[in-house]
């Protein structure tokens, strides 16, 4: 999909939440019911997220971060998708970097790609992170601005990670940031969790 043809996806300036727009829903659905549990738990249906959302979701960046750093785009798209509509940055930098460049035989889908690269870059992040994502926002034209600006608060509202309860924070030395790294807030109420990173 080319910037030109996106127009009129942006056109009316409505942007659905990444279910309807995903053009792989059903791999993520999947992964989460090849491990036996639902797709996406909200804070507000429970109290606490479930011991084993928690663990699906790191092994799922995990994976996904192994197959990208391979260079195994349309393999790392489900477990990605996963933790990245999970508030997991990294997973959402990897996945908008793999639309916005339709890397490894993965259709481009500018849309995607800038949402996903726009909540990658929104709160607590790397510099690194936000130079990449307004690179690409320069692939816009300026009449695009607002629709563009659309499309980046959709997924930040349903992708940062308020609804799954993860949090992210960055570590630095001698002034630079130097990882961002994502947890559920919950974690801690599991001290079995064996999955981490």
């Amino acid at each position: 999909m080319s910037i030109a043809s996106i127009e009129q996806s942006f056109a009316t300036e409505q942007v659905k939440p990444m279910r309807k727009l995903s053009k792989i829903p059903l791999a993520a659905v999947a992964f989460a019911a090849s491990v036996g549990f639902p797709v996406l738990c909200h804070a507000e249906e429970a109290d606490l997220v479930p011991a084993e959302e928690i663990e699906n979701t790191y092994r799922a960046r995990q994976q996904g971060g192994e197959l990208f750093r391979a260079e195994k785009y349309q393999e790392a798209v489900p477990y990605l998708t996963f933790a990245a509509e999970r508030g997991f940055k990294g997973a959402q930098m990897q996945l908008g970097q793999i639309y916005f460049r339709g890397l490894g035989g993965v259709e481009q889908d500018l849309v995607q790609g800038i949402g996903w690269l726009g909540v990658a870059a929104s709160g607590k992040t790397n510099p690194r992170t936000k130079k990449v994502y307004e690179r690409a926002r320069e692939n816009f034209p300026k009449e695009q601005d607002a629709a563009v600006q659309n499309v980046v608060d959709s997924f930040i509202e349903n992708y940062d990670g308020r609804r799954t309860r993860v949090t992210c924070d960055h570590t630095t030395v001698g002034g630079h940031t130097k990882r961002v790294q994502c947890r559920f807030i919950d974690e801690s109420n599991y001290p079995s969790i064996n999955v981490r990173g």
